[in-house]
């Protein structure tokens, strides 16, 4: 399935995103038809498609981010710059330290289960490739 969601207009200046959905969560462009391109005729479509259309307002995301989010390996919020990184089907977002830390332990307990012989086939799969890899690089 595609993304229901289409970018309709791009407000700048104020950092505004405007979006439609398409209903019951179709495929874009299938019920509503395609976007047209003119700017009038954008608008009119917009007018005419409102009940589908949401907003992006990107000042007040960076905000409510910088409050709300807290980080899912320490549980301490983001200072004001602070990156912010996760998974792509997970809403959890961690520290950069964080993240390299929970990467080293799934790194480690992949090791661990295929040295203990009780690493399932992908376990064991990303333990071997890392030892050969690291076979690879060592000096001879």
């Amino acid at each position: 399935m595609h993304d229901p969601s289409t970018l309709l207009f791009d407000v700048r200046p104020i950092r505004l995103d405007i979006w439609h959905d398409e209903p019951d969560g179709h495929d874009s462009g299938t019920v509503c038809g395609r976007i047209p391109m003119p700017v009038p005729a954008r608008i009119w479509w917009a007018i005419r498609h409102v009940r589908h259309l949401h907003y992006r307002f990107w000042p007040y995301l960076k905000i409510r981010r910088w409050i709300r989010d807290r980080c899912a390996e320490c549980g301490r919020g983001f200072l004001w710059k602070d990156s912010r990184t996760g998974y792509m089907g997970s809403d959890e977002v961690y520290h950069a330290p964080c993240m390299s830390l929970r990467s080293v332990r799934s790194d480690l307990d992949d090791l661990t289960g295929y040295v203990r012989l009780t690493a399932d086939s992908n376990a064991h799969w990303r333990a071997k490739y890392r030892l050969d890899g690291m076979n690879e690089r060592a000096p001879d």
